[in-house]
């Protein structure tokens, strides 16, 4: 296994901060309260992780029994608020509020890009967590994938919106990709105490990700149903 015993956790905390920057401009952007906003992004930045160590048996699992990650999620949390609220008025709430949603619309690209991190650290860390529970490469893989998406899965039930998993651009299959190559150059030892491959297997997987949205790539689709 990877020699740095240090290696899993910052992936995921990474990975935490992330989603819950991604999480908190989908809340802003559906109008959401304080709470709302926190409640999506937290949820959408612990969901994959507490999946996947419910899935292997890790339990208690990581995001509860470390107080860390929800101490990220909620830093995170806290600074889009910051950086979206620096120029709103002092007028009256809703003014402000709608100040807020339209300067976190502006920052969409933000938010892409924070989801494609998220992706990336994800696979990489879920892989990681799995060949450290001795799974084979594939499955491990596998894993990564359900720990990168299952936030995103959650974060989007919650604001009622159709997973991005099940409907947009490619999603599952750049962090099955990273996933699978991280684990194959983990398991051939082509890695540096697990920083290269990890690195190299996150900005693939975000790589990918970023360019099937710019070129608004999708998997086969079947025809209308009558």
């Amino acid at each position: 296994m990877v020699a740095n015993p240090h290696l899993p956790v910052l992936l995921d905390l990474l990975g935490v901060f992330a989603a819950a920057v991604a999480g908190a401009f989908a809340g802003l952007r559906k109008g959401l309260d304080l709470v709302g906003i926190l409640v999506i992004a937290v949820a959408s930045s612990l969901g994959g992780g507490m999946i996947r160590d419910a899935l292997i048996g890790a339990t208690p699992v990581a995001a509860i029994s470390d107080w860390r990650y929800f101490a990220v999620a909620l830093g995170a949390t806290a600074a889009v608020l910051s950086v979206t609220s620096r120029r709103m008025s002092d007028s009256k709430l809703k003014s402000a509020i709608e100040e807020v949603r339209g300067r976190a619309v502006r920052l969409d690209r933000i938010a892409l890009v924070a989801d494609a991190l998220t992706l990336g650290l994800f696979a990489v860390s879920g892989t990681l967590k799995a060949l450290n529970y001795h799974l084979p490469v594939f499955q491990a893989a596998l894993l990564g994938t359900v720990t990168a998406t299952g936030g995103g899965v959650v974060r989007d039930v919650l604001v009622n919106e159709v997973p991005m998993v099940l409907q947009r651009e490619l999603y599952a299959v750049p962090a099955f990709v990273g996933g699978l190559l991280f684990a194959l150059l983990e398991r051939h030892g082509f890695v540096v105490q697990g920083y290269l491959a990890a690195a190299g297997s996150v900005v693939i997987t975000a790589a990918i990700r970023l360019v099937a949205v710019w070129r608004d790539w999708h998997a086969p689709r079947p025809g209308a149903v009558a």
